[in-house]
């Protein structure tokens, strides 16, 4: 109960937060969905399965997102790229900090940016594959505001309310 109190205070400070003037007249509608040619919530984010060996539980941290083999995969919002790297759980890497946000990126099969880049939301960062950790190509997408994990399925719902008012 706690950290879907925690999940929705964030959710709500975003705005002021990333620094979003009081003129603009809804700052989520200035965010990006973080994968082309989506097709589904191949896992959501908390405690699953493991995905790989299907023995016990692991903690999920992001929400993955199934897309075909190259689909370009999107920067979420404005920010500064802090890390590209190969991790063996998650493959190829991409990390934006929109301070107090980071987003990252995994399982990439090419990268389109590089440390220290400057990007904007819903500009072309990377593109979806599944090296790492994987079972097939998707984005695996994390959101920490403050360093805390953040649940990316209930940013995508603000997310929407707002396009809907469009």
């Amino acid at each position: 109960m706690l950290a879907r109190l925690v999940c929705c205070w964030l959710l709500l400070a975003l705005p002021v937060a990333a620094g979003v003037k009081d003129q603009d007249p809804d700052p989520w509608q200035k965010l990006s969905f973080p994968v082309d040619s989506f097709k589904r919530i191949s896992s959501a984010f908390g405690w699953r399965s493991n995905a790989t060996t299907n023995k016990g539980t692991e903690f999920h941290s992001g929400l993955d997102l199934a897309a075909p083999q190259g689909a370009y995969i999107r920067a979420w919002a404005d920010g500064l790229v802090q890390k590209v790297a190969y991790d063996p759980r998650c493959g190829w890497q991409v990390s934006v900090d929109s301070k107090p946000w980071t987003h990252t990126y995994c399982h990439i099969s090419a990268v389109a940016v590089k440390v220290g880049d400057v990007v904007r939301a819903g500009q072309v960062i990377a593109a979806v594959g599944a090296t790492g950790r994987a079972t097939g190509p998707h984005l695996h997408w994390t959101l920490r505001y403050n360093g805390e994990l953040v649940d990316p399925y209930q940013v995508l719902l603000q997310m929407q309310q707002a396009w809907q008012k469009k």
